[in-house]
């Protein structure tokens, strides 16, 4: 992570971790062996860790009570965890990757995202308030907090979206929900209201009514919005190069001119098409597309100068 060079990776883990066991308790002490055991270390291990963090700022250790974070040591996790949070939902909802997969991975590049590329991921994303696993994403330094204490998903009007962030029903009814498509980190949108305050939802998936009491069950984001979700979700126009396999894209710009421009204007690589990656060699050079039912190759530097929006398939 750019803005904390002094910090280790391993520096910025404990800082993080402290912040997730924390991050609804107030910043309450955390008792090192609590630390520990979350990150897989030895107690000793983690106070003299913790002694590190304390000389240089970062936390205070109150004796006979546990850790707190300082207001640095907040800052610093606070973009440690957006940065987790925002590659976490790109992983999942973009590349299709499992949510563990997901967050595993994010956690592999959090430390090395700049700000910069934080802010263009999460406007990619449609500045999601919560991951997929219901947790909020620390907003950018810039921007006001947002209050993620959540509403009842029935106090929505028609029209309005918002996203899942916990459940208050039991385990049962929860993963009847996350069946249907209602999970934590989901958008919903309230599509009708019925005579006895049931509601018809439509979410990235499908549509689903849930009585007036299920409704009362689900909370979400306190900041509701207009949401457009699927396909209907509007997309920044990102290079082809960047797209997987398997993955469709709307040409939107070509870069090219003179006669290679042509000649692939010819081959039907025109603004307004459907592309789909087909193949990518083992090097990562040429990329096999196919479009309008024919095939073509292209390297990845050309395939840069291609700009397309991401077509999202249900």
């Amino acid at each position: 992570m750019d803005d904390n060079k002094i910090l280790s990776q391993t520096e910025e883990m404990y800082l993080v971790t402290i912040r997730k066991i924390c991050e609804f308790c107030s910043n309450t002490p955390v008792p090192i062996p609590e630390i520990a055991k979350e990150l897989g270390v030895q107690p000793v291990s983690a106070s003299q860790m913790i002694n590190k963090l304390a000389e240089n700022g970062f936390v205070n250790y109150l004796p006979y009570k546990g850790v707190e974070l300082t207001d640095e040591g907040i800052r610093i996790s606070s973009i440690i965890l957006r940065h987790r949070r925002l590659w976490e939902v790109f992983f999942a909802k973009v590349l299709n990757m499992q949510i563990d997969e997901a967050e595993a991975l994010a956690c592999q590049i959090e430390h090395v995202t700049s700000r910069d590329v934080a802010s263009r991921l999460s406007s990619f994303l449609g500045d999601p308030k919560v991951c997929l696993h219901g947790a909020p994403i620390p907003q950018d330094e810039d921007e006001d907090p947002t209050l993620m204490d959540g509403v009842a998903l029935s106090s929505l009007q028609v029209g309005q979206s918002a996203q899942v962030i916990r459940f208050t029903c039991d385990d049962a009814i929860r993963k009847f929900l996350t069946s249907e498509g209602i999970r934590q980190g989901e958008w919903v949108k309230i599509l009708a209201v019925g005579s006895k305050s049931d509601l018809l939802l439509g979410s990235d998936n499908k549509q689903v009514h849930v009585s007036s009491d299920l409704a009362d069950s689900i909370m979400v984001t306190g900041s509701l919005q207009e949401h457009h979700t699927g396909k209907d979700k509007p997309m920044k126009a990102i290079p082809l190069s960047k797209l997987a396999i398997g993955q469709k894209g709307k040409i939107e710009k070509i870069n090219f001119k003179g006669a290679l421009r042509q000649r692939l204007l010819a081959m039907g690589l025109v603004t307004g098409e459907t592309i789909l990656v087909k193949r990518i060699a083992p090097l990562g050079d040429p990329v096999d597309f196919v479009i309008k039912g024919y095939e073509l190759s292209l390297r990845k530097s050309e395939a840069e100068d291609v700009l397309v929006t991401l077509i999202l398939e249900d």
